[in-house]
């Protein structure tokens, strides 16, 4: 059950996170099964710096990107998560098979605790997040605390979540 719980919170994690694709499935697989994310506590303290005089307008367009992908993961809508993506997100299809799985099985509901712009640099951005996860009825998943850096970048004019860089999670109760 355990090693469910793991591959489960791995690919709520791919669905914000578009890292590099490997190209073997099954080692794929077999990593997020044994995988344990570490939690926040035993990580390096990192240093988050934010970018002076970012611009509160842009700053606001950026974060309803990162509200309405979690929006629509919680409202299970592939499609509205999909727009929110970057067309070269470089783990697209790994994406589509996680929300597949989680929105077959599972009611997730997530809350977005924190999200600030901390840098914007040309046509990217660096949104810093902390969010919660819990599973809306039932008691295989453990309620989690995740902080990352989600990365976008624009698309025909528009923010797009590219990439996230996973910074850790703690079970939360």
């Amino acid at each position: 059950m355990k090693s469910v719980l793991v591959l489960l919170l791995g690919t709520l994690t791919i669905l914000y996170s578009c890292k590099s694709e490997e190209k073997n499935d099954k080692v794929n697989l077999q990593k997020m099964q044994n995988y344990t994310p570490p939690t926040i506590s035993e990580q390096k303290e990192q240093s988050i710096q934010k970018q002076a005089n970012i611009d509160s307008k842009v700053a606001a367009e950026i974060i309803a990107v990162v509200k309405e992908n979690l929006a629509a993961t919680q409202a299970k809508d592939k499609d509205r998560v999909l727009k929110t993506l970057h067309k070269d997100c470089p783990q697209r299809q790994s994406t589509i098979r996680g929300m597949d799985y989680i929105f077959k099985n599972y009611d997730m509901m997530y809350d977005l605790k924190k999200a600030e712009v901390i840098e914007i640099n040309g046509d990217e951005a660096k949104v810093y997040y902390e969010q919660t996860t819990r599973e809306a009825k039932g008691r295989e998943f453990q309620p989690m605390l995740s902080k990352g850096i989600h990365i976008l970048k624009k698309e025909n004019g528009k923010w797009k979540i590219f990439k996230t860089e996973y910074l850790g999670n703690e079970p939360i109760m």
